[in-house]
């Protein structure tokens, strides 16, 4: 494996009873970029993602992180690997606050053990003070630190988007899986989470994003992949991917008359 490549599967299928959701798919994700995975509705997109995470063990296939196999491993140990995620819809603890949400995504870097937990004693109580520094940081660099107190529950939704990013972040990652991050804002909010997602690879971050609106898509994306009934059916760059008719086909059951949808 060549070492720009951070992230890559190799030829993973996931069956359902039956159904194969992802079909022998392959990608190859290059360290700090932001590398999109389009497809239709169905076409297997989230269900990669929960391969790569975790999630879901796939029947064939490997999914390599920094040329090391993470088959078999459990969500939790891929996140303390360096690879976090966020959802379409947002996962948040709803009765914690902002600042308690973010503070629990660093659990998989906490070292303290059961003992000096509940017998507080210094090494806990400096750990625990240092995720809230650490959480707070989060919450700044997402611009959400007016809601630290406030439940999740009672923020906007375009500000739980933005909380659950920011969860993320706190996990410290070296590769960040964004699922459809812009689904369900506005135009304003759409532009203010373009700019952040865009400032992250020259943060040290590599991003790899499933999303269905094709402005933001082309606007950031370095590199494209399309999936269709779980099948790779084109990879290139935003141009190339644009004016390709079989990614034309796929998405409007013809070859021509392709819009970019806002």
């Amino acid at each position: 494996m060549s070492e720009a490549f951070v992230l890559q599967t190799l030829s993973i299928t996931k069956r359902f009873k039956g159904l194969v959701a992802v079909d022998r798919f392959d990608i190859a994700v290059r360290e700090n970029t932001i590398h999109s995975l389009i497809g239709p509705n169905g076409a297997g997109k989230t269900t990669v993602f929960n391969v790569i995470t975790g999630i879901y063990r796939p029947e064939e296939g490997q999914v390599l992180f920094q040329g090391q196999v993470l088959n078999g491993l459990k969500p939790h140990d891929i996140l303390a690997r360096g690879i976090a995620r966020t959802f379409q819809n947002p996962r948040l603890f709803r009765n914690m606050t902002c600042l308690e949400n973010v503070m629990a995504g660093q659990h998989a870097h906490g070292r303290s053990g059961l003992f000096s937990s509940v017998f507080r004693l210094p090494r806990q109580r400096w750990e625990e003070r240092r995720i809230c520094e650490i959480a707070e940081e989060c919450l700044a660099r997402v611009g959400l630190e007016r809601f630290r107190h406030e439940l999740a529950r009672n923020i906007p939704y375009g500000a739980q988007k933005l909380l659950e990013l920011a969860r993320a972040l706190a996990a410290r990652p070296k590769v960040l899986l964004l699922d459809e991050p812009t689904c369900g804002l506005n135009e304003s909010e759409k532009a203010q989470m373009m700019e952040f997602i865009g400032k992250l690879p020259k943060q040290g971050l590599t991003v790899l994003l499933v999303e269905h609106n094709m402005h933001v898509v082309m606007g950031l994306s370095d590199l494209i992949t399309v999936m269709n009934y779980g099948k790779k059916i084109a990879q290139g760059t935003p141009e190339e991917i644009y004016n390709n008719p079989v990614v034309i086909e796929a998405y409007l059951g013809r070859s021509e008359g392709y819009a970019v949808a806002s």
